[in-house]
Protein backbone atom coordinates (compact mmCIF):
# COMPACT_ATOMS: atom_id res chain seq x y z
CA UNK A 1 0.00 0.00 0.00
CA UNK A 2 1.43 3.31 -1.01
CA UNK A 3 -0.30 6.19 0.87
CA UNK A 4 1.78 9.01 1.32
CA UNK A 5 2.27 10.47 -2.44
CA UNK A 6 3.45 13.75 -2.29
CA UNK A 7 3.48 14.47 -6.49
CA UNK A 8 0.05 12.28 -6.71
CA UNK A 9 -2.32 13.93 -4.75
CA UNK A 10 -0.88 17.41 -5.29
CA UNK A 11 -0.12 17.72 -9.03
CA UNK A 12 -3.86 18.86 -9.66
CA UNK A 13 -3.47 21.62 -6.46
CA UNK A 14 0.26 22.43 -6.88
CA UNK A 15 0.09 23.51 -10.63
CA UNK A 16 -2.56 25.58 -10.13
CA UNK A 17 -0.50 26.93 -6.85
CA UNK A 18 1.52 30.39 -6.66
CA UNK A 19 4.89 29.73 -6.18
CA UNK A 20 4.50 26.05 -6.14
CA UNK A 21 4.93 25.71 -10.55
CA UNK A 22 8.62 24.44 -11.06
CA UNK A 23 8.81 22.04 -8.06
CA UNK A 24 6.50 18.68 -8.65
CA UNK A 25 8.14 15.82 -9.10
CA UNK A 26 7.69 11.63 -7.89
CA UNK A 27 10.41 10.39 -6.51
CA UNK A 28 10.44 7.70 -9.63
CA UNK A 29 10.29 10.36 -12.01
CA UNK A 30 13.68 12.16 -9.73
CA UNK A 31 16.39 12.71 -12.47
CA UNK A 32 19.78 10.85 -10.67
CA UNK A 33 22.07 13.10 -9.78
CA UNK A 34 24.97 11.30 -10.89
CA UNK A 35 23.30 9.85 -13.92
CA UNK A 36 21.21 6.85 -13.79
CA UNK A 37 19.62 4.18 -15.30
CA UNK A 38 15.80 2.66 -15.77
CA UNK A 39 17.20 -0.95 -15.70
CA UNK A 40 16.74 -3.56 -12.75
CA UNK A 41 19.47 -5.74 -11.59
CA UNK A 42 19.22 -9.63 -11.18
CA UNK A 43 18.18 -10.81 -7.78
CA UNK A 44 20.81 -11.15 -5.28
CA UNK A 45 19.84 -12.91 -1.88
CA UNK A 46 20.31 -10.42 0.84
CA UNK A 47 22.30 -12.85 2.59
CA UNK A 48 22.36 -12.25 6.08
CA UNK A 49 24.79 -14.91 7.29
CA UNK A 50 28.24 -15.90 6.11
CA UNK A 51 29.06 -18.75 4.01
CA UNK A 52 25.90 -18.18 1.80
CA UNK A 53 25.37 -17.71 -2.38
CA UNK A 54 25.59 -14.60 -3.88
CA UNK A 55 25.28 -14.09 -7.37
CA UNK A 56 27.09 -11.18 -9.03
CA UNK A 57 25.08 -8.13 -10.84
CA UNK A 58 25.69 -9.26 -14.66
CA UNK A 59 23.50 -5.91 -15.97
CA UNK A 60 25.59 -2.82 -14.93
CA UNK A 61 23.73 0.18 -13.43
CA UNK A 62 25.42 3.14 -13.84
CA UNK A 63 27.52 3.45 -10.87
CA UNK A 64 27.40 7.38 -10.07
CA UNK A 65 31.03 9.60 -9.82
CA UNK A 66 32.33 9.18 -6.66
CA UNK A 67 34.40 11.91 -5.92
CA UNK A 68 37.63 11.63 -3.75
CA UNK A 69 36.46 11.95 -0.21
CA UNK A 70 37.78 13.94 2.99
CA UNK A 71 37.69 12.35 6.31
CA UNK A 72 35.10 13.67 7.86
CA UNK A 73 35.56 15.08 11.49
CA UNK A 74 33.96 11.22 13.30
CA UNK A 75 36.14 9.55 10.95
CA UNK A 76 39.45 11.40 11.64
CA UNK A 77 38.78 11.13 15.36
CA UNK A 78 37.93 7.11 14.86
CA UNK A 79 40.49 6.73 12.20
CA UNK A 80 42.97 8.42 15.02
CA UNK A 81 42.26 6.22 17.80
CA UNK A 82 42.31 3.30 15.32
CA UNK A 83 45.89 3.98 14.32
CA UNK A 84 47.74 5.68 17.39
CA UNK A 85 45.44 4.27 19.84
CA UNK A 86 44.15 8.24 20.79
CA UNK A 87 41.55 9.26 22.50
CA UNK A 88 42.03 13.11 22.15
CA UNK A 89 39.24 13.35 19.73
CA UNK A 90 40.23 16.69 18.26
CA UNK A 91 38.30 16.90 14.94
CA UNK A 92 35.18 16.84 17.46
CA UNK A 93 36.76 18.53 20.41
CA UNK A 94 38.79 21.12 19.41
CA UNK A 95 36.82 21.30 16.80
CA UNK A 96 37.99 20.92 12.95
CA UNK A 97 35.64 23.36 10.79
CA UNK A 98 32.06 21.57 10.63
CA UNK A 99 31.46 18.80 7.62
CA UNK A 100 28.99 20.23 4.92
CA UNK A 101 26.00 17.79 5.09
CA UNK A 102 24.24 16.73 1.85
CA UNK A 103 21.04 14.63 1.93
CA UNK A 104 21.45 14.51 5.98
CA UNK A 105 24.88 12.92 5.39
CA UNK A 106 28.17 14.20 6.35
CA UNK A 107 30.17 11.66 3.94
CA UNK A 108 29.30 12.78 0.36
CA UNK A 109 32.25 13.76 -1.10
CA UNK A 110 31.27 16.28 -3.02
CA UNK A 111 30.97 18.68 -0.18
CA UNK A 112 33.85 17.25 1.89
CA UNK A 113 36.38 20.02 0.68
CA UNK A 114 39.56 21.38 2.64
CA UNK A 115 39.72 25.17 3.55
CA UNK A 116 42.62 27.11 5.10
CA UNK A 117 41.08 26.80 8.11
CA UNK A 118 40.94 23.26 8.22
CA UNK A 119 44.46 22.53 7.05
CA UNK A 120 45.49 24.48 9.72
CA UNK A 121 43.72 22.96 12.22
CA UNK A 122 44.99 19.59 10.51
CA UNK A 123 48.63 20.66 11.13
CA UNK A 124 48.22 21.43 14.47
CA UNK A 125 46.33 18.65 15.31
CA UNK A 126 48.80 16.51 13.69
CA UNK A 127 51.44 17.96 15.95
CA UNK A 128 49.34 17.13 19.12
CA UNK A 129 49.09 13.93 18.24
CA UNK A 130 52.37 12.87 17.77
CA UNK A 131 54.02 14.57 20.89
CA UNK A 132 50.91 12.41 22.60
CA UNK A 133 52.45 9.22 21.23
CA UNK A 134 56.21 10.47 21.21
CA UNK A 135 55.41 11.08 25.52
CA UNK A 136 53.98 7.91 26.13
CA UNK A 137 56.08 5.50 28.13
CA UNK A 138 58.36 3.04 26.43
CA UNK A 139 55.96 0.19 28.19
CA UNK A 140 53.20 1.78 26.30
CA UNK A 141 51.61 -0.92 23.88
CA UNK A 142 50.42 1.97 22.05
CA UNK A 143 54.17 3.24 21.54
CA UNK A 144 55.69 0.18 21.13
CA UNK A 145 53.52 -0.89 18.12
CA UNK A 146 54.43 1.91 16.23
CA UNK A 147 57.86 2.79 17.11
CA UNK A 148 59.09 -0.66 16.99
CA UNK A 149 62.91 0.28 17.18
CA UNK A 150 64.54 3.65 18.63
CA UNK A 151 66.23 6.14 16.42
CA UNK A 152 70.02 7.28 16.97
CA UNK A 153 72.03 9.37 14.76
CA UNK A 154 74.04 6.86 13.20
CA UNK A 155 70.85 4.52 12.99
CA UNK A 156 68.23 7.17 11.62
CA UNK A 157 67.52 5.82 8.33
CA UNK A 158 67.40 2.74 8.83
CA UNK A 159 64.94 2.57 11.57
CA UNK A 160 62.93 5.49 10.17
CA UNK A 161 62.50 3.53 7.54
CA UNK A 162 61.61 0.47 9.39
CA UNK A 163 58.88 1.99 11.18
CA UNK A 164 57.63 4.19 8.76
CA UNK A 165 57.28 1.27 6.62
CA UNK A 166 54.92 -0.35 9.30
CA UNK A 167 53.12 3.20 9.57
CA UNK A 168 52.51 4.40 6.54
CA UNK A 169 50.89 0.63 5.09
CA UNK A 170 48.04 1.42 8.26
CA UNK A 171 47.73 5.56 7.74
CA UNK A 172 47.32 5.22 4.13
CA UNK A 173 45.46 2.00 4.04
CA UNK A 174 47.12 0.42 1.63
CA UNK A 175 50.55 -1.38 0.34
CA UNK A 176 53.12 1.90 0.38
CA UNK A 177 56.15 1.73 -2.31
CA UNK A 178 60.07 1.53 -1.17
CA UNK A 179 60.37 5.53 -3.08
CA UNK A 180 56.99 6.70 -0.95
CA UNK A 181 58.58 5.34 2.50
CA UNK A 182 62.41 6.75 1.65
CA UNK A 183 60.25 10.48 0.77
CA UNK A 184 59.66 10.42 4.66
CA UNK A 185 62.95 9.33 5.48
CA UNK A 186 64.37 12.12 3.78
CA UNK A 187 62.11 14.56 5.24
CA UNK A 188 63.18 13.38 8.80
CA UNK A 189 66.92 13.16 7.38
CA UNK A 190 66.63 16.69 6.87
CA UNK A 191 65.17 17.54 10.31
CA UNK A 192 68.04 15.38 11.89
CA UNK A 193 70.61 17.73 10.21
CA UNK A 194 68.66 20.88 11.61
CA UNK A 195 67.73 19.57 15.55
CA UNK A 196 70.46 16.80 16.10
CA UNK A 197 67.81 15.34 17.94
CA UNK A 198 66.63 11.93 16.28
CA UNK A 199 63.21 11.52 17.80
CA UNK A 200 62.17 15.57 16.77
CA UNK A 201 63.47 14.53 13.28
CA UNK A 202 60.91 10.83 13.18
CA UNK A 203 58.50 12.80 14.55
CA UNK A 204 58.22 15.03 11.96
CA UNK A 205 57.97 12.57 9.51
CA UNK A 206 55.32 10.70 10.87
CA UNK A 207 53.28 14.15 11.28
CA UNK A 208 54.18 14.61 7.24
CA UNK A 209 52.24 11.36 7.18
CA UNK A 210 49.38 12.40 8.85
CA UNK A 211 49.01 15.54 6.69
CA UNK A 212 49.70 13.71 3.68
CA UNK A 213 45.99 13.15 0.98
CA UNK A 214 46.85 9.56 0.87
CA UNK A 215 45.90 9.60 4.71
CA UNK A 216 43.49 12.52 4.98
CA UNK A 217 41.40 11.12 1.94
CA UNK A 218 39.78 8.20 1.19
CA UNK A 219 41.77 7.65 -2.28
CA UNK A 220 39.89 5.09 -4.52
CA UNK A 221 41.32 4.92 -8.02
CA UNK A 222 39.70 2.81 -9.63
CA UNK A 223 40.43 3.76 -13.63
CA UNK A 224 40.49 7.61 -12.90
CA UNK A 225 40.26 7.60 -16.58
CA UNK A 226 37.21 5.17 -17.52
CA UNK A 227 34.08 6.25 -18.09
CA UNK A 228 32.51 2.67 -17.11
CA UNK A 229 32.04 1.57 -13.59
CA UNK A 230 35.51 -0.60 -12.54
CA UNK A 231 36.05 -2.17 -9.74
CA UNK A 232 37.34 -1.13 -6.68
CA UNK A 233 40.61 -2.82 -5.42
CA UNK A 234 40.59 -5.20 -2.38
CA UNK A 235 41.91 -2.21 -0.56
CA UNK A 236 39.82 -0.15 -1.36
CA UNK A 237 36.98 -2.07 -0.75
CA UNK A 238 38.45 -2.83 2.63
CA UNK A 239 38.16 1.07 3.67
CA UNK A 240 34.95 1.84 2.28
CA UNK A 241 33.49 -1.29 4.08
CA UNK A 242 35.75 0.12 7.51
CA UNK A 243 34.26 3.61 6.50
CA UNK A 244 30.64 2.46 6.72
CA UNK A 245 30.24 0.09 9.63
CA UNK A 246 32.91 1.74 12.01
CA UNK A 247 33.71 4.92 10.39
CA UNK A 248 37.08 3.94 11.11
CA UNK A 249 39.90 2.63 9.04
CA UNK A 250 40.52 -1.32 8.24
CA UNK A 251 41.99 -3.32 10.91
CA UNK A 252 44.39 -5.79 10.69
CA UNK A 253 42.05 -8.67 9.73
CA UNK A 254 40.67 -6.72 6.92
CA UNK A 255 43.99 -5.79 5.75
CA UNK A 256 44.85 -9.58 5.54
CA UNK A 257 41.20 -10.03 3.82
CA UNK A 258 42.47 -7.30 1.07
CA UNK A 259 45.87 -8.96 1.22
CA UNK A 260 44.74 -11.97 0.10
CA UNK A 261 42.62 -10.82 -2.24
CA UNK A 262 39.65 -12.12 -0.78
CA UNK A 263 37.20 -9.34 -0.51
CA UNK A 264 36.71 -8.55 -4.43
CA UNK A 265 35.37 -11.72 -5.08
CA UNK A 266 32.03 -10.28 -3.76
CA UNK A 267 31.01 -13.79 -1.88
CA UNK A 268 31.34 -15.28 1.32
CA UNK A 269 34.52 -14.13 3.04
CA UNK A 270 32.47 -10.61 2.03
CA UNK A 271 29.98 -11.19 3.81
CA UNK A 272 31.87 -13.06 6.65
CA UNK A 273 33.84 -9.60 7.04
CA UNK A 274 30.23 -7.70 7.40
CA UNK A 275 29.26 -10.60 9.98
CA UNK A 276 32.34 -10.08 12.09
CA UNK A 277 31.96 -5.91 12.11
CA UNK A 278 28.71 -5.81 12.61
CA UNK A 279 29.38 -7.78 15.88
CA UNK A 280 32.52 -5.54 17.01
CA UNK A 281 32.02 -2.94 19.63
CA UNK A 282 33.20 -0.33 16.43
CA UNK A 283 30.27 -0.91 14.84
CA UNK A 284 28.88 1.97 16.93
CA UNK A 285 30.61 4.04 13.88
CA UNK A 286 27.23 2.96 11.73
CA UNK A 287 24.86 3.96 13.99
CA UNK A 288 26.06 6.91 16.29
CA UNK A 289 27.14 8.57 11.97
CA UNK A 290 24.26 6.47 10.23
CA UNK A 291 21.67 6.01 12.46
CA UNK A 292 22.13 9.52 14.29
CA UNK A 293 22.42 11.44 10.98
CA UNK A 294 19.40 9.67 9.18
CA UNK A 295 16.66 9.82 11.87
CA UNK A 296 18.38 12.98 12.86
CA UNK A 297 18.97 12.12 16.77
CA UNK A 298 22.31 13.23 16.63
CA UNK A 299 20.86 16.93 16.88
CA UNK A 300 18.62 15.96 20.19
CA UNK A 301 21.51 16.72 22.91
CA UNK A 302 21.83 20.34 21.66
CA UNK A 303 17.16 20.63 21.54
CA UNK A 304 16.92 22.89 24.57
CA UNK A 305 12.86 23.50 25.50
CA UNK A 306 12.06 26.63 26.83
CA UNK A 307 12.09 26.22 30.53
CA UNK A 308 8.88 28.34 31.43
CA UNK A 309 6.80 25.77 29.31
CA UNK A 310 8.40 22.54 30.00
CA UNK A 311 10.18 22.94 33.44
CA UNK A 312 11.06 18.95 33.56
CA UNK A 313 12.82 19.07 30.93
CA UNK A 314 16.59 19.17 32.18
CA UNK A 315 20.38 18.50 31.06
CA UNK A 316 20.29 15.02 31.95
CA UNK A 317 17.05 14.18 30.00
CA UNK A 318 18.38 15.53 27.16
CA UNK A 319 21.59 14.02 26.94
CA UNK A 320 19.57 11.08 27.11
CA UNK A 321 17.55 11.21 24.05
CA UNK A 322 20.75 10.49 21.23
CA UNK A 323 21.41 7.72 23.57
CA UNK A 324 17.88 5.85 23.77
CA UNK A 325 17.64 5.58 20.04
CA UNK A 326 21.17 4.34 19.09
CA UNK A 327 21.10 1.58 21.95
CA UNK A 328 17.55 0.85 20.15
CA UNK A 329 18.67 0.92 16.43
CA UNK A 330 22.17 -1.27 17.46
CA UNK A 331 19.44 -4.18 18.77
CA UNK A 332 17.64 -3.71 15.51
CA UNK A 333 20.68 -4.94 13.77
CA UNK A 334 22.48 -7.29 16.95
CA UNK A 335 18.48 -9.42 17.01
CA UNK A 336 18.10 -9.65 13.15
CA UNK A 337 15.26 -7.82 13.56
CA UNK A 338 12.71 -6.75 9.95
CA UNK A 339 12.69 -3.04 8.93
CA UNK A 340 9.40 -2.70 9.77
CA UNK A 341 10.51 -2.94 13.66
CA UNK A 342 11.97 0.58 13.43
CA UNK A 343 8.38 1.26 13.35
CA UNK A 344 6.48 -1.58 15.45
CA UNK A 345 8.68 -2.44 17.72
CA UNK A 346 7.54 -2.96 21.45
CA UNK A 347 10.65 -2.23 23.54
CA UNK A 348 13.59 0.40 24.02
CA UNK A 349 16.42 1.69 26.25
CA UNK A 350 15.89 4.13 29.23
CA UNK A 351 17.58 5.04 32.31
CA UNK A 352 16.00 5.84 34.94
CA UNK A 353 15.72 9.82 34.08
CA UNK A 354 13.93 8.70 30.40
CA UNK A 355 11.98 6.09 32.46
CA UNK A 356 10.33 9.11 34.73
CA UNK A 357 9.63 10.91 31.31
CA UNK A 358 7.76 8.38 30.03
CA UNK A 359 5.90 7.38 32.99
CA UNK A 360 8.02 3.88 32.91
CA UNK A 361 9.09 2.04 36.41
CA UNK A 362 12.35 2.63 37.16
CA UNK A 363 15.53 1.08 35.88
CA UNK A 364 18.73 0.42 37.21
CA UNK A 365 21.87 1.91 36.92
CA UNK A 366 22.88 3.11 33.08
CA UNK A 367 20.38 2.13 30.28
CA UNK A 368 17.85 -0.96 30.36
CA UNK A 369 15.88 -2.49 28.38
CA UNK A 370 12.70 -1.92 28.62
CA UNK A 371 9.44 -3.27 27.61
CA UNK A 372 6.62 -0.76 26.14
CA UNK A 373 3.60 -3.27 26.20
CA UNK A 374 0.61 -1.33 28.39
CA UNK A 375 2.28 2.22 27.35
CA UNK A 376 1.31 4.58 24.58
CA UNK A 377 4.53 4.16 23.09
CA UNK A 378 5.51 2.14 20.08
CA UNK A 379 8.91 2.18 17.32
CA UNK A 380 11.21 4.84 16.57
CA UNK A 381 7.81 7.49 16.00
CA UNK A 382 7.27 7.48 19.74
CA UNK A 383 11.17 8.36 20.65
CA UNK A 384 11.57 11.53 22.79
CA UNK A 385 15.23 12.10 20.90
CA UNK A 386 13.04 12.19 17.37
CA UNK A 387 10.17 14.31 18.47
CA UNK A 388 12.33 16.72 20.07
CA UNK A 389 14.05 17.58 17.37
CA UNK A 390 10.78 17.96 14.94
CA UNK A 391 9.54 20.53 17.46
CA UNK A 392 10.62 24.09 18.17
CA UNK A 393 11.72 24.90 22.13
CA UNK A 394 7.98 26.04 23.19
CA UNK A 395 5.76 23.75 21.01
CA UNK A 396 5.37 20.97 18.52
CA UNK A 397 5.10 21.38 15.03
CA UNK A 398 2.86 19.59 12.26
CA UNK A 399 4.75 20.35 9.67
CA UNK A 400 8.30 19.74 10.84
CA UNK A 401 7.20 16.27 12.31
CA UNK A 402 5.30 15.31 8.82
CA UNK A 403 8.03 16.65 7.01
CA UNK A 404 10.29 13.82 8.90
CA UNK A 405 8.04 10.98 7.80
CA UNK A 406 7.97 11.98 4.23
CA UNK A 407 11.77 12.77 3.91
CA UNK A 408 13.24 10.35 6.13
CA UNK A 409 11.23 7.60 5.74
CA UNK A 410 9.89 7.58 2.79
CA UNK A 411 11.98 9.93 0.64
CA UNK A 412 8.93 11.86 -0.86
CA UNK A 413 10.03 15.35 0.30
CA UNK A 414 7.01 18.09 0.34
CA UNK A 415 7.65 21.21 -2.16
CA UNK A 416 8.50 24.66 -0.38
CA UNK A 417 5.96 26.64 1.00
CA UNK A 418 4.39 29.13 -1.72
CA UNK A 419 5.99 32.73 -1.25
CA UNK A 420 3.84 35.10 0.92
CA UNK A 421 2.25 32.64 3.58
CA UNK A 422 1.01 33.87 6.37
CA UNK A 423 3.41 31.86 9.65
CA UNK A 424 1.57 29.86 12.09
CA UNK A 425 1.45 31.66 15.77
CA UNK A 426 4.04 30.75 18.30
CA UNK A 427 2.52 31.94 20.90
CA UNK A 428 -2.25 30.48 21.40
CA UNK A 429 -4.30 32.00 23.34
CA UNK A 430 -5.94 29.49 26.09
CA UNK A 431 -8.08 26.60 24.93
CA UNK A 432 -6.60 26.58 20.60
CA UNK A 433 -4.93 23.71 20.46
CA UNK A 434 -1.82 23.51 17.77
CA UNK A 435 -3.87 21.26 15.38
CA UNK A 436 -6.95 24.05 15.09
CA UNK A 437 -4.14 26.46 14.46
CA UNK A 438 -3.01 24.72 11.81
CA UNK A 439 -6.43 23.71 10.42
CA UNK A 440 -7.16 27.41 10.22
CA UNK A 441 -4.02 28.35 8.42
CA UNK A 442 -4.65 25.36 5.76
CA UNK A 443 -8.07 27.84 5.33
CA UNK A 444 -5.91 29.30 2.61
CA UNK A 445 -6.16 27.56 -0.82
CA UNK A 446 -2.65 28.50 -1.15
CA UNK A 447 -1.96 26.33 2.25
CA UNK A 448 -4.70 23.80 0.98
CA UNK A 449 -2.38 21.37 -1.00
CA UNK A 450 0.78 20.97 0.90
CA UNK A 451 -1.43 20.42 4.27
CA UNK A 452 -3.85 17.83 2.94
CA UNK A 453 -1.46 15.76 2.78
CA UNK A 454 1.12 16.77 5.84
CA UNK A 455 -1.15 17.73 8.12
CA UNK A 456 -2.91 13.89 8.79
CA UNK A 457 1.18 12.91 9.15
CA UNK A 458 1.88 15.61 11.95
CA UNK A 459 -1.90 15.34 14.01
CA UNK A 460 -0.91 11.79 14.47
CA UNK A 461 2.13 12.61 16.34
CA UNK A 462 0.12 15.53 18.73
CA UNK A 463 -0.39 13.29 21.60
CA UNK A 464 3.20 13.96 22.37
CA UNK A 465 4.69 17.57 23.46
CA UNK A 466 7.64 19.23 22.27
CA UNK A 467 10.12 17.24 24.36
CA UNK A 468 8.43 13.65 23.87
CA UNK A 469 6.16 13.48 26.71
CA UNK A 470 3.00 11.84 26.50
CA UNK A 471 -0.15 14.09 27.01
CA UNK A 472 -3.74 14.22 26.61
CA UNK A 473 -4.17 18.14 26.45
CA UNK A 474 -3.01 20.72 24.89
CA UNK A 475 -2.87 24.13 25.47
CA UNK A 476 -5.78 23.85 27.99
CA UNK A 477 -8.20 21.52 25.05
CA UNK A 478 -8.30 18.05 24.47
CA UNK A 479 -5.46 16.77 22.05
CA UNK A 480 -7.41 15.21 18.79
CA UNK A 481 -4.50 12.97 17.00
CA UNK A 482 -7.15 11.43 14.63
CA UNK A 483 -6.91 12.28 10.72
CA UNK A 484 -6.99 10.19 7.43
CA UNK A 485 -4.59 10.19 5.09
CA UNK A 486 -4.86 11.30 1.67
CA UNK A 487 -5.82 7.91 -0.09
CA UNK A 488 -8.67 7.71 3.10
CA UNK A 489 -6.57 5.13 5.16
CA UNK A 490 -7.88 6.41 8.90
CA UNK A 491 -5.29 7.28 12.10
CA UNK A 492 -6.29 6.91 15.31
CA UNK A 493 -2.60 8.26 16.20
CA UNK A 494 0.77 7.61 16.11
CA UNK A 495 0.32 3.73 16.49
CA UNK A 496 -1.57 3.51 13.03
CA UNK A 497 0.85 6.21 11.22
CA UNK A 498 3.71 3.71 12.56
CA UNK A 499 1.76 0.48 10.77
CA UNK A 500 1.18 2.57 7.41
CA UNK A 501 4.65 3.67 7.11
CA UNK A 502 5.59 0.41 7.58
CA UNK A 503 3.15 -1.13 4.97
CA UNK A 504 4.15 1.43 2.16
CA UNK A 505 6.46 -0.40 0.09
CA UNK A 506 8.56 2.83 -0.78
CA UNK A 507 9.80 2.53 2.67
CA UNK A 508 12.41 0.01 2.14
CA UNK A 509 13.28 1.53 -0.70
CA UNK A 510 13.75 4.74 1.36
CA UNK A 511 16.17 2.91 3.25
CA UNK A 512 18.09 1.68 0.67
CA UNK A 513 18.63 5.31 -0.79
CA UNK A 514 19.45 6.58 2.64
CA UNK A 515 22.09 3.66 3.12
CA UNK A 516 23.76 3.92 -0.52
CA UNK A 517 23.83 6.95 0.34
CA UNK A 518 25.86 7.02 3.44
CA UNK A 519 27.63 4.15 2.64
CA UNK A 520 28.99 4.88 -0.91
CA UNK A 521 29.80 8.93 -0.73
CA UNK A 522 27.41 9.83 -3.48
CA UNK A 523 24.04 11.22 -3.79
CA UNK A 524 21.76 8.87 -5.16
CA UNK A 525 18.10 9.33 -6.22
CA UNK A 526 15.01 7.09 -5.24
CA UNK A 527 14.99 6.44 -8.87
CA UNK A 528 18.06 5.22 -8.75
CA UNK A 529 17.60 3.71 -5.81
CA UNK A 530 14.64 1.74 -6.12
CA UNK A 531 16.57 0.04 -9.37
CA UNK A 532 19.61 -0.95 -6.92
CA UNK A 533 16.79 -1.91 -4.02
CA UNK A 534 14.82 -4.30 -6.53
CA UNK A 535 18.25 -5.53 -7.98
CA UNK A 536 19.89 -6.77 -4.78
CA UNK A 537 16.59 -8.56 -3.24
CA UNK A 538 15.63 -5.98 -0.40
CA UNK A 539 12.65 -3.83 -1.68
CA UNK A 540 10.66 -6.89 1.15
CA UNK A 541 9.60 -5.19 3.88
CA UNK A 542 10.30 -8.14 5.75
CA UNK A 543 14.10 -7.90 5.44
CA UNK A 544 16.47 -7.83 8.57
CA UNK A 545 18.37 -4.86 8.93
CA UNK A 546 21.56 -7.37 8.55
CA UNK A 547 19.74 -7.87 5.14
CA UNK A 548 20.08 -4.74 4.60
CA UNK A 549 23.27 -3.71 5.16
CA UNK A 550 24.76 -7.08 3.37
CA UNK A 551 22.91 -6.17 -0.14
CA UNK A 552 24.22 -2.42 0.45
CA UNK A 553 28.09 -4.25 0.08
CA UNK A 554 27.11 -6.53 -2.12
CA UNK A 555 25.85 -4.29 -4.52
CA UNK A 556 27.19 -3.00 -7.72
CA UNK A 557 27.11 0.57 -6.38
CA UNK A 558 29.17 -0.23 -3.51
CA UNK A 559 31.75 -2.40 -5.04
CA UNK A 560 32.58 -0.23 -7.56
CA UNK A 561 33.65 3.38 -9.16
CA UNK A 562 33.55 5.04 -12.61
CA UNK A 563 36.30 7.42 -13.99
CA UNK A 564 35.81 10.56 -15.90
CA UNK A 565 37.51 10.66 -19.62
CA UNK A 566 40.40 13.18 -19.76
Amino acid sequence: MKILRISQWLAPLLLACVGCTGVLGSAEEETPRDGGADSELPSIPPGGEPGGSYVVPTTVLDSGRVVLRRLNRTEYDNTMRDLLGSTLNLARKAPFAADDVVDYFDTVGDTLVMSLLLAEQMDQAASTLIEELMGRTASDPWRNRILTCEPGESTFDRCATEVLNGFMKNAYRRPVTADEVQTRVDLGRSVLRSSGDPIVALSAALKSVLLSPHFLYRVELGDPESPVATPLSDYELASRLSYFLWASMPDQELFDAAAAGQLSAAGPELAAQVERMLADDKAKGLIESFAGQWLATRDAPSFVAEAALFPDYDDELRLSLAQETNLFFKALIDERQPLTKLLLSDFTFVDNRLARHYGLPPVGDGFERVSLSGSPRIGILSHASVLAVTSHPNRTSVVKRAQWVLERLLCDPPPPAPAMIPPIREELPPGLTMRQEIEAHRADPSCAGCHKIMDPIGFALESFDATGAFRTMDNGAPVDASGQLADGTPLAGHEDLATAIANDADYAICVAKHLLTFAVGRSFSAKEAKAYAAGIGVTMKDATWPEFIHAIVQSEAFRTRRGEAQ
